[in-house]
């Protein structure tokens, strides 16, 4: 089989995978899916999504995807989820929205937008069909199907092979395989919206059609493997073509100037997380050797050089990119957490405070700063500064751990048994996270909020007795 055949069908697997989630997962001889039942539908994905693929966790990146996709929501008006925006770590370049309003982006296609605009077309056009429900709307065919078989048919589709294909074929009848994808009407409904969204956030229409051009061109007859945007998002040339006719009646809008943050800086990034080191540090060096007073070049090669183990190498690339950009808050942040690495206190404490000062809602500069105040048993400093850190971004799953910790230097032990609760809970270890929910709840009194909290994650967690039909 040749490997393009292989990516199309895993391809294949995972659009059949999200319509079968939404195909169990209806109530029988309903007509459409309910907003609770699109919400219920989408937290089901999000779990076998993380599951199987790395989800991004570098906090500035998902905060720029996510001020670019809360942007245009907000512009839309009220609406009835709570859209949530996710980077899978993985050099295909796709996009794909699910009930409930989920937003997935692949850093492949982060890595080929050249601006903000083509960026904030595709995530209008994934808003779009959230917004239009297109697959609750396919409620009336839905079907009778037990948790325990949703169970087997998931772990068959994400196991990926022949097993999946068989399952496949023994629970969908071939007539229904056109609910495996977007229709014309749903993209072309999709792209209107996305149009209209754009145009009220702020942002240049035309971002959309070059982009939808761009990943066109990638199918060229020279070109290897498709982008996986092409299988979950069908009539891509006619779809771009009829845009850019569209686009043509009205006269050429002034460049954009709406940013959210700096693409460059986020897409430096993308590149050290997303490929192997040994590339990472090459695509630096020749960027270094071609500008080498480009502070982004820099910052890029200290990275890939830290992720690689070469420490002392990394540190003279930030000091070299910092020289270039003092004010640049980011660049100091990285240089003290090397030198927390090399367990370099003093100067990672100078570095971190620094990089507190020039970037103070940077919640990974207060966990740094909180965990270098640990190791010199500063335990006050040490949890203010991951305090600060949580309140930030409570998302970020270490926080939790090492709050435990610090708690536990003080002999707060409700406090830290709680923390670490979440911690597991983060990381999916419910079962642990259970038990330390557990062994905190005696230090609250009855009435103390904390309590009441700690509460109600034991009550998410423990066992139900039997799952319903």
């Amino acid at each position: 089989m040749s490997r393009v055949t292989t990516i199309l069908r895993k391809k294949f697997i995972f659009i059949f995978s999200v319509f079968l989630l939404f195909h169990l997962c209806l109530p029988p001889n309903s007509q459409a899916l309910t907003l609770q039942e699109e919400r219920e539908l989408g937290e089901k994905i999000l779990l076998e999504v993380k599951k199987r693929w790395p989800i991004l966790q570098e906090s500035s990146v998902n905060e720029y995807i996510r001020g670019i996709g809360k942007g245009i929501v907000k512009s839309i008006g009220p609406q009835p989820f709570d859209y949530q925006f996710y980077i899978i770590n993985s050099p295909e370049v796709n996009a794909f929205a699910v009930p409930g309003g989920k937003v997935f982006l692949h850093s492949g296609l982060i890595l080929l937008v050249e601006n903000e605009d083509e960026l904030a077309g595709v995530i209008a056009h994934e808003i779009g069909h959230v917004v239009a429900r297109h697959i609750a709307k396919r409620g009336e065919k839905a079907k009778k199907v037990t948790l325990a078989a949703l169970g087997a048919i998931l772990a068959g589709i994400f196991l990926g092979g022949q097993a999946a294909s068989a399952i496949a074929t023994t629970t969908v009848a071939a007539s229904e395989t056109a609910l495996l994808k977007y229709s014309r009407e749903d993209e072309e409904e999709a792209d209107y919206l996305g149009l209209k969204f754009m145009n009220q956030a702020g942002y240049d229409r035309w971002g959309m059609v070059t982009m939808l051009k761009k990943m066109r061109r990638m199918q060229g007859p020279a070109s290897g493997d498709p982008p996986a945007y092409l299988m979950t998002h069908p009539a891509l040339e006619e779809r771009a073509a009829d845009l850019e006719i569209q686009m043509a009646r009205f006269p050429k809008e002034k460049e954009s100037q709406k940013t959210t943050g700096n693409l460059k800086r986020i897409q430096t990034k993308l590149v050290v997380e997303e490929r192997d080191v040994v590339r990472s540090v090459t695509f630096f060096e020749n960027w270094v050797k071609r500008t080498p007073d480009e502070p982004e070049a820099l910052f890029g090669l200290g990275l890939a050089q830290k992720r690689m183990g070469g420490l002392d190498r990394a540190i003279e690339s930030f000091l070299r990119a910092a020289s270039l950009a003092p004010q640049d808050g980011e660049i100091l942040r990285e240089l003290g957490i090397t030198h927390f690495l090399k367990a370099n206190l003093a100067d990672a404490q100078k570095y971190l405070e620094r990089a507190r000062f020039l970037s103070p809602l940077d919640p990974l500069v207060y966990f740094h700063l909180g965990r270098v105040y640990s190791e010199q048993k500063l335990t006050d400093e040490a949890l203010q500064a991951l305090l600060r850190a949580r309140d930030l971004n409570p998302n970020l799953s270490a926080i939790h751990y090492h709050l435990g910790m610090a708690y536990g230097a003080k002999n707060m032990l409700g406090q830290a048994y709680q923390s670490f609760g979440y911690y597991y809970k983060a990381i999916g270890d419910h079962k642990t996270a259970l038990a330390h929910f557990r062994k905190a709840l005696p230090y609250f009194s009855e009435h103390a909020p904390e309590r009441r909290t700690i509460q109600k994650e034991i009550q998410e967690l423990s066992p139900q007795k039997k799952e319903p039909r």
